[in-house]
């Protein structure tokens, strides 16, 4: 199943971020450096609509909301991966974070799991997946992608130099689903920037998986409570209009969740500066 959802976290505040680093844009032939990734994280996606009760559809509807957190456990009721890993680099200079690096350099952070992770989108969007599908989608020229922020709470602390008390590093990004990606039918590229905090005007890429999902009650992908939502993936790939409705989403990507309820595997996230 190939969502059409595009997770775009922020077009308004993208096009600023990226005009004002192109502002500071390294040179042609600076050399790319990966400082930093994140893998492992399993997150719950909600969606809805105006209208109560509906989400995504085979239909593209205006004001789609995507709101999540990072996924629990329905056993242990703990973050699934226990909040999966990151790691990165916060910039030098900051009054408040000690600097780590010989010499007073970047500070290195992790690998540290994520103890929160909050995903706020808006946009118009739709399921319809192939070309019957897309066919029957009677208000495709509405599609715009959805918009919004991906905030981290991570579990790496720092003692505050001004303050004098611990603090937990965070971090805040622009992202945007490129595309899907042939490696698997619910596999997408992602880039975007990180605009605050760890990573701080690194470049996102990777890909990540994100699938359709209903509750169960029990154990399943994940031990989520949740299973892979077939007959919304079927509707979303036929010709017949209104016979979908997406109301959740599970995704993933990288290290522990490499592998989507489907099967397909993902690289997760990584953080590049130099590009």
């Amino acid at each position: 199943m190939r969502l059409k959802t595009k997770l775009v976290a922020g077009a308004g505040s993208l096009v600023m971020a990226t005009s004002m680093m192109a502002m500071a844009a390294p040179a042609a032939h600076a050399v790319v450096t990966t400082v930093g990734s994140c893998t492992g994280q399993v997150s719950l996606v909600k969606l809805s609509s105006p209208v109560k009760g509906v989400g995504l559809t085979d239909q593209t509807a205006r004001s789609v909301k995507a709101v999540g957190a990072l996924a629990k456990d329905q056993t242990s009721k703990l973050l699934v991966n226990g909040g999966g890993t990151c790691n990165g680099i916060y910039r030098a200079g900051d009054k408040h974070v000690p600097s780590s690096a010989p010499g007073g350099g970047n500070t290195v952070v992790g690998p540290s799991a994520l103890l929160t992770q909050s995903i706020s989108l808006l946009g118009n969007s739709g399921c319809a997946n192939g070309a019957t599908a897309v066919a029957a989608d009677a208000t495709a020229n509405d599609a715009y992608p959805l918009n919004g922020k991906i905030t981290q709470k991570w579990a790496a602390t720092y003692t505050d130099l001004i303050k004098l008390i611990p603090k937990n590093f965070t971090s805040q990004a622009a992202v945007s689903l490129l595309g899907f990606n042939p490696v698997g039918p619910d596999v997408v590229d992602v880039g975007g920037i990180v605009l605050t905090g760890v990573n701080a005007g690194a470049n996102v890429s990777g890909n990540i998986w994100e699938d359709p999902v209903a509750k169960t009650g029990g154990a399943s992908g994940f031990n989520t409570g949740y299973e892979l939502d077939l007959a919304s993936a079927a509707g979303c790939a036929d010709g017949t209009p209104n016979n979908a409705n997406i109301l959740i989403v599970l995704s993933g990507g990288g290290g522990a969740s490499a592998t989507s309820l489907l099967g397909s595997t993902t690289t997760g996230l990584s953080f590049k500066t130099g590009e």
